[in-house]
């Protein structure tokens, strides 16, 4: 097993929960992707689960009803990017559900593999099934809340899907979210064949790869998917509607209630934190987490899939947990901790033949006694694999 550590926390800073909605934004913005197809045009009018983006089999479509007013470049955890803007009429109108919903009870294969396909998951010729609802980010727990609060469809969707593909089931929880084992705990005994895996709580065990390293399984034969992913899964079996909103971690400990909101995708945060009370001041807010996450302008960026969480750090925190780099003493801490065995000093190397491995898990910056960042921006990786 490689070095993983148990991350040192405030342990004042404390997510409630009770999920804030902040489901009636003004207006929405879904990026358009590389390559993909729009649907729509200027002055359409749309409704909730309208096509409004196509690429390949993706089908991206509207979270609210209203009227596209324009083409606009927004700001993304990713970057800048085109966008539909959509402007909410605050209707509510629904587009006709999928013709692919059927009775959870009833459901056929084939309806199963076209559903799961929209999701990128596959589960024909596997063996296993692991719910990953691990977050590796000190004060983030959106993948935890996915699992806490849709726990009873979850078990219904995964008790099927074993069913039907006949493959074993497994839901991978950090020891540390009490309030999600005490529930499943309730409930398993009626689902023999789904069992409940207790992950120690050392940092990047959310980590795919890592994870089914630790649960001695192999990635040929196991799927996994992210409570996050399965979340819009169970939602288009049960109700026949693709991704509209997602759960995202406000916390730190320059805000006086950390909470999990529910938003519309699309949503601006500005518009978010409209919603948001006690926040101090001198801020510093880093998008998805203390140790691969980056600073982010709460005024110009736009909630995607790939925003899981917004901490709100004291400016002296940040400033005294990375303090000025000094030169490297060539102690191989860095070396030692990594999780895929690279060298982070050589990542700034453009010819460096591991660079590709990185995980941009944050650990040899956390590690390094003389604050060296070894966040490259040029660094290719996911560290969702």
């Amino acid at each position: 097993m490689e070095k993983l550590i148990e991350l040192s926390v405030d342990s004042s800073i404390r997510v409630s929960n009770k999920v804030i909605n902040i489901n009636k934004p003004e207006y929405v913005y879904i990026p358009i992707l590389p390559s993909s197809k729009l649907l729509v045009k200027k002055g359409t009018n749309v409704k909730i689960g309208m096509p409004l983006i196509n690429k390949g089999n993706d089908i991206i479509t509207s979270p609210i009803s209203g009227e596209i007013t324009s083409i606009k470049k927004v700001i993304t955890i990713k970057g800048e990017i085109d966008s539909i803007e959509i402007k909410n009429d605050f209707t509510e109108v629904t587009i006709k559900e999928s013709k692919l919903k059927k009775n959870i009870l009833n459901i056929k294969k084939e309806v199963l593999d076209k559903i799961l396909d929209l999701f990128k998951v596959n589960l024909n010729n596997k063996k296993e099934i692991v719910l990953n609802c691990i977050d590796d980010e000190p004060y983030t727990l959106t993948e935890s809340f996915y699992l806490f609060l849709e726990y009873a469809n979850f078990l219904e969707v995964l008790d099927k899907l074993s069913d039907i593909y006949k493959v074993n089931v497994s839901i991978a929880v950090k020891a540390s979210n009490n309030f999600s084992i005490n529930e499943l705990m309730n409930y398993l005994g009626m689902y023999s064949n789904i069992k409940l895996e207790i992950i120690p709580n050392l940092y990047l065990l959310g980590n795919n790869k890592l994870l089914l390293k630790h649960l001695g399984l192999e990635e040929i034969n196991t799927e996994v998917i992210k409570a996050s992913n399965f979340y819009h899964i169970s939602n288009f079996i049960k109700k026949g509607r693709l991704k509209t909103d997602q759960l995202i971690t406000i916390s730190g400990n320059n805000i006086a209630k950390p909470s999990i909101i529910r938003v519309k995708i699309g949503t601006s945060l500005k518009e978010v934190f409209k919603n948001i009370k006690g926040l101090g001041n001198d801020s510093i807010f880093l998008g998805n987490g203390l140790m691969s996450g980056k600073e982010i302008d709460i005024n110009n960026l736009v909630i995607t899939n790939d925003l899981t969480s917004i901490l709100v750090m004291k400016k002296e925190t940040i400033e005294k947990a990375y303090k000025k780099e000094e030169k490297c003493l060539n102690c191989g801490a860095c070396i030692d901790i990594c999780p895929v065995g690279i060298n982070p000093l050589l990542l700034k190397d453009k010819n460096y033949k591991e660079k590709n491995k990185c995980l941009k898990c944050g650990l040899c910056s956390y590690i390094c006694p003389v604050y060296i960042n070894f966040n490259y921006s040029d660094i290719e990786g996911d560290n969702n694999d």
